[in-house]
């Protein structure tokens, strides 16, 4: 298991969400804190922050987290949420971007308007630039690991949420840049796309809807939160030195097979 006691973490979108339990961000700074390291919890819903930061004080020992409420759009408080975490808990050299959104007025291209695009990119592009340059002084000086999410969307097209996948293409790519520029001096950048996760947004989706994913799925269920955290948890560790630049893919084989695949196995044929 990652050992990260010394070492501070910052973690946006990180929450408890009610009804429906953590979401990949409350999941990530779960996961850090129970292998020893402080946590500050940046969300814009503060109320499901300081629960999360009040079961894992209960949990490790006061100080162990710190609820911060940030709106992700916002440089200035994006400045204070480095501020803050480096006033209370000290200097982050760990930072994990996972806030994002994905609005019902992001929609296909011809429908879109520009307030709804801005909007998804500020939250879902723009917040990882951001949190990136303002904690670099600190991962600079001691090296670490931003860990930022991507999504499936950023690799493949679907008939809506087009600002969404375009603003995870962006991420990947600024992954790579963050990771040329300043992997010489100690800081490794990578990304994770999950596929669609039993988040407690999913766990709203139809039924029917969530069978498709399975079928699509090479595995036989989708990841959890608990399971994406993992995975968060290893690229920001010292077990994953090597690994710089990256996207790595926890979709349940989503992505890894030939679109008939599902098709044909319903039908008992192979590709031929």
């Amino acid at each position: 298991m990652p050992d990260f006691t010394g070492k501070v973490a910052i973690v946006t979108g990180a929450t408890t969400v009610e009804p429906g339990g953590l979401n990949i961000g409350g999941a990530t700074a779960t996961e850090l804190a129970a292998n020893g390291a402080k946590v500050a919890l940046a969300d814009i819903n503060l109320a499901g922050a300081q629960a999360l930061a009040d079961q894992l004080n209960a949990r490790h020992g006061d100080g162990t987290a710190l609820a911060v409420e940030t709106d992700v759009r916002s440089e200035e408080q994006i400045e204070r949420l480095v501020a803050t975490t480096v006033e209370t808990l000290g200097e982050p050299t760990i930072v994990m971007n996972i806030a994002g959104i994905f609005p019902p007025d992001d929609t296909e291209v011809a429908a879109m308007t520009v307030e709804a695009w801005d909007n998804v990119m500020a939250v879902n592009l723009r917040s990882v630039m951001l949190l990136s340059k303002h904690s670099l002084p600190y991962l600079r000086k001691a090296g670490g690991a931003i860990v930022s999410t991507a999504s499936t969307h950023g690799s493949a097209g679907d008939t809506s949420l087009s600002g969404y996948g375009a603003s995870k293409a962006g991420v990947i790519a600024l992954t790579k840049f963050l990771a040329t520029q300043y992997g010489r001096e100690g800081v490794r950048c990578n990304a994770i796309s999950p596929g669609t996760t039993t988040s407690p947004p999913a766990q709203q989706i139809p039924e029917e809807v969530k069978e498709i994913f399975r079928r699509q799925n090479l595995n036989p269920e989708m990841p959890t939160p608990e399971q994406q955290a993992k995975v968060f948890a290893f690229l920001a560790s010292d077990d994953a030195a090597g690994i710089n630049g990256q996207e790595v893919k926890v979709d349940a084989g989503l992505l890894s097979h030939q679109p008939m695949m599902a098709d044909m196995l319903a039908l008992g044929a192979t590709t031929v």
